[in-house]
């Protein structure tokens, strides 16, 4: 682990997550472990294959991939946003209810949020 640009042994049993997987390549590449994020209930299978194969060549590719995606949910309220998602790929508009005091995308909002994931070929499969 780095702090404040000096290499710092963790003690054993101790692991390190990001917090979002905008840092996910970051934490593994100064020994993290993984990530805990709210978008993984959306993209887990990339933020997965990424922490899998962080080694691999075309890992830096991986993480600009997840950095595009969190920066479309990022421009909403998250919650709300993920799940405009959810409702969209799994075709059941229950999802989009939330609990106060969050409060549902607007129609405007959801057109433009689903735009912006399809322009960069984004997918929940299996739903």
């Amino acid at each position: 682990m780095i702090y404040r640009g000096k290499v710092i042994l963790a003690p054993s049993g101790f692991r390190v997550y990001a917090g979002s997987e905008v840092f996910l390549m970051r934490a593994l590449r100064a020994g993290g472990v993984g990530c805990i994020s709210a978008t993984a209930n959306v993209n887990p299978k990339a933020i997965a294959e990424l922490a899998a194969h962080w080694r691999e060549s075309d890992a830096d590719q991986r993480q600009a991939a997840l950095d595009q995606v969190r920066s479309v949910f990022a421009q909403y309220q998250m919650i709300a946003g993920m799940k405009t998602a959810v409702a969209h790929f799994s075709k059941d508009s229950e999802w989009l209810r939330v609990r106060p005091p969050l409060m549902q995308l607007s129609a405007d909002q959801q057109a433009k949020l689903l735009g912006e994931l399809q322009k960069i070929n984004f997918s929940m499969p299996g739903l």
